[in-house]
């Protein structure tokens, strides 16, 4: 039987997806590329997250709300946007929580002395063009948050000498430190796509 270039597609991104859900890639900080048969666009994606943690011991000693922010790129016949696919999340015992999860549109990603307040523009990757979720935390079912941004901004996130995500909530804010530092896979994210 021939192999059909569908056939070939349709392997690849089967060998992608069994990629992603073993936690596998040919190195962490290399991006990964693949068409997106859900949505017809070719997606890159961070080989890894970026991921920043604010410390909960009024809950548990070491228990944190975390952070997590991934680059993708989504290029639909050569018209190419630039997201953030974000999750807010925790090790905290939800019921013993007196307050909810912060708010995903109060995220400001704070790189050096300049402050980039995130713009949500929706709760569905699929909505900005990818179908496979993107670098989910492990064991939870989250909805992602998805922000706009632009190449010179992540260039710039990855070149960045300190990071630290601050969210705003109207009695205070939340500093979250960088817990799990991958500029340098943000850094080949934007070199592949050509913004260095």
């Amino acid at each position: 039987m021939p192999v059909t270039v569908p056939s070939l597609r349709r392997a690849g991104l089967l060998f992608l997806l069994w990629i992603v859900s073993h936690g596998v890639s040919a190195s962490d900080k290399e991006p990964q590329e693949y068409l997106d048969e859900e949505t017809a666009a070719t997606i890159t994606v961070v080989g890894k997250p970026l991921v920043f943690a604010y410390a909960r011991r009024d809950l548990a000693a070491n228990a944190r709300d975390y952070v997590s922010l991934a680059a993708a790129a989504v290029n639909r016949a050569g018209k190419v946007s630039y997201v953030v696919i974000g999750y807010i999340w925790s090790t905290a015992d939800a019921h013993r929580r007196p307050d909810p999860l912060p708010p995903a549109d109060a995220v400001v990603l704070v790189a050096d002395d300049r402050v980039m307040p995130l713009k949500l523009v929706g709760h569905s990757a699929h909505e900005a063009g990818i179908g496979v979720p993107v670098h989910q935390p492990a064991g939870f079912n989250l909805v992602p948050n998805v922000y706009s941004t632009d190449l010179a901004s992540l260039r710039f996130v990855a070149a960045a000498r300190q990071l630290h995500v601050h969210i705003e909530l109207p009695d205070t804010t939340l500093s979250f430190e960088l817990w799990e530092d991958r500029r340098d896979a943000l850094g080949a994210f934007v070199r592949q796509l050509g913004g260095w």
